[in-house]
């Protein structure tokens, strides 16, 4: 009874909509040769630690890096190019599954087997980690292995080598196997596996494939040849059908972040199903018949950024990713223009305020997300703004006053304000709901309205009665009780709770005159929009100001919204703004491309119970889709990847004295001082949108600070001296938002052998032998002309090595003036004269020595 309880409602639900449904806020990617990548059977898909996709394909595994796909069969000791099942362990190691039999692991960049083919040699359908982090290894008729530090234990049930085990999983101290002939459920008594037997429902039924949510492990899904089915665990476990989906044939389920389904199928594609309490609410289709590039599915993958990878049979790669925005054309799809105002009543109901009466926007699984249907009986109506309470929806409208209308009946009523002059306009500006029954309505040219849910005016403020201003443009009662008047003109006002109105702008307490729209958030800080002056925020003691110089697209606001997270949107004529108090940023959005549409309509703004943001348009809505999910700063890890000398791949194993390459760059590099050009590869990983991540770099020993901000991940450096230096590189979501860690490694240039020590001292010793032979000839030569001649030679050899060794630093201090160097050079001699000196003395004694002794006769 209680299966029956959940599922009646999904049947209900299944009656009500259509079979099919069209892409619905995702954007698709396909990646083929254009990316290096030559996959198209697609069997594995995981992501490591690290960020790394790594993906088993028909051409062999690949590495992707949301840039590069890198192929890996060339790597030593792999069993094979046909990954067929791939998990990573809880020390961050790779573990592959071979389509030939035989596992192995991925350490220090190269392949290590762990279990040969000979002794598992069926194909390897599932690798998989339980919460307790061990690996199960299930082959398609060798049985059931549970891989540990130790190797790896062998569970060979006999029962199970008479079937085809395509998947398993854990759920307590049970394991359940899906087999040819059905589900199996198998008792865990520490490493002994015994057959409890088959799930009540299953016997006959095909399984191809089993997901339990390791957070909400209630419920197990399960994919069969013959449709979607799921158990609910407890004491009677048995299959129950998604209807609908029963004539199926799945190969693959996972569950994203957000409480939804995938399911890949054969021959009909990827199925999204939208969960409430764990089980199915709304389901679309992603097919060929609504452009998706593949209806055979083959595996299902959901990464850390949630974003959907499909391994499909044939088309390769595919990324499914929600987008940013979502730009709804009314114009081209309904003949609709000037969506003024939007409501939500539920997730897959809304409706719209336009120039043509009340549109109903609501989610058909046979279109593009919405279907728009203008309601009968308001297309006379020019309608701006709406409040919807129950059956019944308030119509502010631009040509018949307030309008009450029934959707029930389709009749509608005039309700009667009595403006102080009849003959004004009947245009109602805005209306909001007050903190009970009663309503606020602003009339063009005769103030505001606080009206009850019956039509009775309870206050009518106005410039005959002391109102600052009769065109109010917004109005919002706060969370403290005051409710707040945004004028074009006069600017802001607000009444207390005690009944007293403050003229904010008037008094000069408030600096704009021009309001557009007025929000708050869940904190209470006021956020005000202007035509002109930019957006201010009051934290209940003073106001902040964000300008174009701040980075606000513009200084006219023409909408404010806060999401769930805290961040504040704004509508511009030309774009949005997002402001991201949390992180102190100010991004644009202002290109039609991303948005569709940039003009935000004034005061055409609302938040739906999803979180998103919706903005109307002259020609359609904008939905800004899970703003607080999409638009968070996240802090990556910057691998630095490869280093090339004169941008050639370069074996770096050649410069260092380790004998692998790990999945970091050996630490202990040096190159030859020849090699002084040199290219540093590296990535930051973000799969939804590489191009989205800015880099800084320095090289220590050569840069004084890091460099411009660019989105370039290549760095290189040329004509770099000997010495020793450190390259960092850091990474960051948002160009002016860096933080202090980076990623580094440290590398030698040698010196040239003229700069080393021993040929210093070879240069020394030959300068002393030249002097100590000069001595020696010296002594024993006595012509005085080659003795002069000699010691100038040596006395010019000494002085010019010493001259030659000083010059860089006589360079650094006198730089290239021809003075100074003439006085360095000066100084330098001095210093050398008294060696100078003492040679002349002795050259003068040798002299005297060397004349005849005259002698005298007594």
């Amino acid at each position: 009874m209680m299966v029956k309880n959940l599922i009646a409602p999904f049947l209900l639900f299944i009656a009500i909509l259509s079979s099919y449904g069209g892409v619905k806020d995702f954007t698709v990617k396909q990646y083929g040769i254009d990316h290096d990548f030559d996959g198209v059977f697609i069997y594995s898909i995981v992501q490591d630690q690290d960020g790394y996709l790594w993906v088993g394909s028909d051409d062999g595994l690949y590495r992707f890096d949301g840039k590069t796909m890198v192929n890996l069969n060339d790597n030593d000791s792999t069993i094979g190019n046909l990954v067929t099942a791939s998990v990573v362990s809880d020390d961050g190691h790779l573990i592959l599954g071979y389509y030939t039999g035989g596992i192995s692991i991925v350490e220090h960049g190269r392949y290590r087997k762990i279990v040969s083919p000979d002794s598992m040699s069926s194909k390897i359908n599932r690798l998989y980690k339980d919460t307790n982090g061990s690996i199960w290894a299930l082959s398609q008729n060798d049985g059931i292995g549970l891989i540990s530090e130790q190797g790896i234990s062998f569970s060979k049930i006999d029962f199970l080598r008479e079937l085809i085990s395509y998947d398993l999983i854990r759920h307590e101290d049970h394991l359940y196997v899906g087999t040819s002939e059905g589900l199996i459920k198998l008792k865990i008594d520490g490493t002994e596996l015994s057959v409890v037997g088959f799930v009540q429902g299953s016997f006959g039924k095909p399984i191809t494939s089993l997901y339990e949510d390791p957070h909400h492990d209630d419920v197990l899904w399960v994919g069969s040849d013959n449709g979607l089915f799921y158990i609910d665990h407890g004491e009677n476990e048995q299959l129950v059908v998604v209807n609908s989906l029963e004539h199926l044939r799945v190969t693959s389920i996972a569950r994203d972040q957000l409480q939804t389904l995938w399911v890949g199928t054969a021959q009909s594609g990827l199925v999204e199903i939208e969960l409430k309490n764990n089980h199915p609410h709304k389901i679309t289709r992603f097919d060929q018949a609504h452009g998706f590039p593949s209806d055979q599915i083959n595996s299902l993958y959901v990464d850390r950024e949630n974003e959907i990878w499909v391994g499909t049979f044939g088309r390769g790669l595919v990324q499914l990713n929600r987008a940013f925005f979502h730009h709804y054309e009314l114009s081209k799809n309904a003949g609709i223009q000037g969506i003024n105002d939007i409501y939500q009543v539920n997730t897959d109901l809304y409706y719209l305020a336009t120039d043509k009466g009340l549109v109903k926007a609501y989610n058909n699984e046979g279109k593009d997300s919405l279907t728009f249907e203008v309601i009968k009986n308001t297309g006379q109506f020019a309608i701006r703004q709406l409040l919807v309470r129950g059956e019944t929806i308030w119509l502010g409208t631009a040509n018949k006053g307030l309008v009450k209308y029934d959707l029930v009946s389709g009749s509608y009523d005039q309700v009667p304000l009595n403006p102080v002059d009849p003959a004004s306009s009947h245009m109602v500006r805005f209306m909001a709901q007050g903190y009970g029954e009663d309503l606020w309505v602003s009339i063009a040219g005769n103030g505001v309205y606080n009206i009850s849910d019956d039509g009775k005016i309870i206050h009518h403020f106005n410039t005959r009665n002391g109102f600052y201003h009769n065109e109010i443009f917004s109005i919002l009662p706060d969370q403290a009780g005051n409710v707040w008047f945004g004028a074009h003109s006069v600017g802001l006002g607000i009444l207390k709770p005690s009944g007293e109105i403050q003229f904010l702008t008037k008094d000069e307490v408030f600096p704009a005159r021009d309001i557009n729209s007025i929000s708050q958030n869940q904190s209470g800080t006021i956020w005000i929009a202007t035509s002109g002056q930019g957006l201010y925020s009051f934290d209940g003691a003073e106001f902040e100001r964000y300008d174009e110089s701040n980075g606000l697209v513009s200084n006219f606001c023409n909408a404010v919204e806060v999401d769930r997270a805290g961040q504040i949107w704004v509508g511009h004529r030309m774009g949005l703004s997002l402001i991201q108090p949390s992180y102190g940023l100010v991004r644009q959005f202002d290109h039609p491309s991303e948005l569709g549409e940039t003009e935000a309509v004034i005061n055409s703004v609302q938040k739906d119970s999803d979180g998103n943001i919706w903005f109307g348009n002259p020609y359609g809505i904008t939905k800004v889709i899970l703003p607080h999910i999409q638009h968070q700063i996240k802090e990556r890890e910057t691998h630095i990847q490869d280093i090339r000398l004169f941008f050639k791949a370069t074996d770096l194993l050649k410069y260092s004295e380790s004998d692998k390459l790990d999945n970091t760059l050996p630490d202990d590099l040096e190159f030859e001082h020849v090699d002084n050009h040199i290219s540093f590869d590296f990535i930051a990983i973000n799969l939804k949108n590489p191009d989205a991540i800015y880099y800084q770099y320095l090289l220590e020993g050569y840069d004084k600070s890091w460099s411009p901000v660019t989105r370039s991940n290549v760095a290189t450096f040329t004509n770099l001296d000997p010495g020793v230096y450190t390259f960092k590189v850091k990474e960051s979501d948002h160009p002016e938002l860096w933080g202090n860690d980076f990623h580094e490694i440290t590398f030698k240039i040698d010196n040239p052998y003229w700069k080393k020590w021993w040929f210093y001292l070879l240069q020394i010793a030959f300068i002393l032998l030249v002097m100590f032979s000069t001595y020696i000839l010296t002594k024993k030569v006595h012509n005085l002309i080659i003795i002069r001649l000699m010691v100038f030679v040596s006395l010019f050899v000494f002085f010019e090595y010493i001259h030659t060794e000083l010059e860089p630093f006589i360079e650094s201090i006198a730089g290239e003036t021809p003075i100074f160097q003439v006085g360095i050079n000066l100084v330098l001699a001095l210093l050398l004269l008294p060696i100078e000196l003492s040679l002349v003395k002795y050259m003068r004694r040798r002299e005297m020595s060397n004349k005849p002794q005259l002698t005298t006769s007594k």
